[in-house]
């Protein structure tokens, strides 16, 4: 064949090849087969998947972001050796569980069950969440010093503190006329001091549980006086307390209730196995010329009138319940002719009428050592305290008691109580074993046939020392 020939078939058959191969491109493209940019963005896509699974191969959950995101803030702050995300989202569950609490917290005294509520939830205080992070664990918990921070800053409760009194000096009684004083700077209450620390734990705590309220009891703390003289006076706590109210009384007889109390049983001193007296304070006759002021007065048994010191049993009774509270032998006491109701708060009954120069109010210290006593008003409240040694007696007193509450068989004066009569019954246990029961009987001209339905029957009020009170 001839060389120009061969040459022609050569390039015949390399064009041949060339529309083949065009042929069968054209053909693949028609198939949609991945083009050469697409192969290589699909790789570089899955690495990049491949590398975010790798990076983090947490659930795409809320809680394991905000972990993840703490982690890293952490090691950004130098700790690199941190709990894993797994137990960070577990803090983080327990700290949204915080959040999401509210608690009612109840402060509650001895007069008040409700003193102070305090609402609080950690949305509204959140510096009181702490993180609490190691190596291997990571919590979140209530941070008791931040609570004790906002109860003190924001003063929560309100509450007076108690007041310590001052003994200066003591001028003992010349005969059975007068009465011991003793010169004192204040007088002595008791009050509360909020134990801070044990209400922050204990908030702290309740957080942790279920619960959504939470009450405190606020504990009294006594008002001492304290002895700054050479006479050994023993320990002079507050041993019983009397009260009582005289609201709705007039002037003149709001005044001689307040002088009776601040001036004259005010400061009175009772030495150890002595009688007091209750007219040995009044100093001298009851007079307008003493600055007692005219008041109504009850006389014969039944009449009203005014006179001068109309008011003074007010504070013969607080005494008398005092006296009661405290479980000291009565020598000499007599209740009012006519039911009053100025006495029916705090001890309907337990009353005591004097009259100088025919009736007193008198009892026995039977102590060891030596009792002072203070009295004042809050108000229209009166209060008597008396301070001593306590030597462990307690007192309880069952009533009041009337002729149609009275349990089955009972017996006073060898009968039956009288329709006009209300009796308690005092019981008072000793240290060494010792009891006594007396019966704390008032006879009136007359009394309210509904005051018996007030009352539940056979009503036991415990008055142990140092503290007691009789309540209504």
């Amino acid at each position: 064949m001839q060389p120009h020939i061969k040459s022609h078939l050569r390039s015949i058959a390399s064009l041949t090849a060339v529309l083949a191969i065009l042929t069968i491109g054209s053909q693949l493209q028609t198939a949609q087969f991945p083009s050469t940019n697409d192969i290589w963005r699909a790789q570089i896509g899955g690495l990049r998947s491949f590398t975010r699974a790798q990076r983090n191969p947490y659930p795409n959950s809320q809680k394991h972001r905000i972990a993840l995101r703490l982690q890293k803030r952490l090691r950004r702050k130098g700790n690199r050796a941190t709990p894993s995300v797994d137990v960070l989202a577990k803090a983080v569950e327990s700290r949204q569980k915080l959040l999401s609490r509210n608690i009612t917290v109840t402060f509650s005294t001895d007069e008040d069950s409700e003193h102070t509520v305090w609402d609080v939830s950690a949305q509204k205080y959140p510096l009181w969440i702490s993180p609490s992070i190691t190596m291997n664990d990571a919590k979140f918990v209530m941070n008791p010093d931040q609570i004790k921070k906002s109860f003190e800053d924001e003063s929560i409760v309100t509450v007076n503190p108690p007041i310590h009194a001052i003994l200066r000096n003591v001028q003992l009684k010349e005969d059975d006329r007068s009465v011991s004083r003793a010169t004192i700077e204040g007088t002595a209450h008791n009050g509360y001091l909020p134990d801070t620390d044990l209400i922050a734990s204990s908030i702290a705590k309740t957080f942790h549980t279920d619960l959504e309220e939470i009450s405190i009891p606020l504990e009294k703390e006594e008002g001492r006086i304290i002895n700054m003289t050479d006479l050994d006076l023993g320990d002079l706590r507050l041993w019983a307390t009397g009260r009582s109210d005289y609201r709705g009384s007039t002037y003149a007889r709001s005044y001689n209730v307040q002088k009776a109390l601040n001036e004259h049983v005010q400061n009175t001193v009772v030495a150890p196995g002595d009688t007091y007296s209750f007219n040995s304070t009044l100093n001298g006759p009851v007079s307008v010329a003493n600055g007692w002021r005219m008041a109504k007065v009850i006389f014969n048994g039944g009449d009203l009138e005014p006179a001068p010191g109309g008011g003074i049993c007010q504070a013969s009774t607080t005494v008398f319940r005092a006296i009661v509270n405290a479980g000291f032998p009565i020598v000499e006491r007599r209740s009012h002719s006519l039911y009053v109701s100025y006495y029916k708060k705090h001890g309907v009954g337990i009353d005591a009428t004097i009259y100088p120069g025919s009736q007193d109010l008198t009892f026995l210290n039977d102590t060891d050592n030596y009792l002072v006593i203070q009295s004042y008003n809050e108000g229209s409240e009166a209060f008597v305290n008396i301070f001593g040694t306590p030597d462990g007696r307690t007192v309880a007193l069952e009533g009041p008691y009337f002729t149609s509450t009275a349990p089955d068989g009972f017996s006073y004066r060898g009968r039956g109580i009288a329709t006009n009569e209300i009796v308690w019954v005092q019981s008072v246990n000793y240290s060494n074993g010792e009891n006594r029961e007396y019966q704390i009987g008032s006879r009136y001209k007359t009394l309210p046939q509904s005051l018996a339905r007030e009352y539940e029957p056979a009503e036991v009020i415990h008055t142990s020392a140092p503290l007691a009170q009789v309540n209504e």
